[in-house]
């Protein structure tokens, strides 16, 4: 991603924050199977793992995740005054800001990430760069699980949420590249699912959800 590319994004979301939150922070409430593959992400855990939200915006998947006092979740995002709200609304949970394309975070630190459409201002070579941070990130036998938009276009959006100033442009991605993209990073492809788009409560795009495994790195030497 081109820094002037990155930069708008970042724009847009600062911008945008406020809004954003007041509009997504309750989002999950109107989504069951969303809240229900979450819900089997966290049970692939061992109990108190941590997990990486990456993209978490005003924290609504990092709110989910905490209220089910499983685990520990840290709200990952680049947008800072993103997390500055976040910090804000869910003083209880701890927000960071972080870039996935390079991440602060530690080698083999995480046990799980989370990144519901956190790709989608992305192109592939972004995507590649992604999936090997995330492989880095994860302890072995770990998991991940992301969702995003499907299809090949782009779909460059001005004034976003009406926020005059907040523009950036979503990719709409090809499931198969990005699961090519995944095993090339090193992961097993657990689950890949295709879902359609709850009428009027969201985009009407299909999106699709992918839970990948990080086995045993050990192994792959023998």
């Amino acid at each position: 991603m081109s820094k002037k590319y990155l930069d708008e994004v970042r724009n847009c979301y600062n911008l945008a924050a406020n809004e954003y939150s007041r509009t997504y922070i309750n989002e999950l409430d109107q989504k069951p199977f969303d809240r229900n593959i979450i819900d089997r992400f966290s049970d692939l855990l061992d109990s108190q793992s941590l997990i990486f939200d990456f993209g978490c915006g005003s924290g609504q998947t990092t709110n989910y995740i905490h209220k089910k006092n499983k685990h520990k979740v840290l709200g990952l995002d680049f947008s800072e005054n993103s997390i500055n709200l976040a910090r804000q609304t869910l003083p209880e949970i701890q927000f960071e800001i972080d870039d996935m394309l390079n991440s602060k975070m530690g080698t083999a630190t995480a046990n799980g990430i989370i990144a519901f459409y956190a790709i989608v201002h992305f192109d592939y070579e972004d995507i590649k760069r992604v999936m090997q941070e995330w492989y880095r990130l994860l302890k072995d036998n770990s998991y991940c699980l992301f969702s995003f938009h499907i299809g090949e276009e782009f779909v460059e959006v001005q004034d976003f949420l009406d926020i005059k100033g907040a523009n950036a442009t979503w990719h709409l991605l090809d499931t198969d590249k990005v699961l090519g993209i995944a095993e090339e990073a090193g992961f097993k492809i657990m689950e890949a699912i295709i879902r359609y788009p709850y009428k009027g409560v969201e985009h009407e795009s299909k999106r699709a959800y992918i839970m990948l495994k990080k086995e045993d790195s050990s192994l792959k030497s023998l």
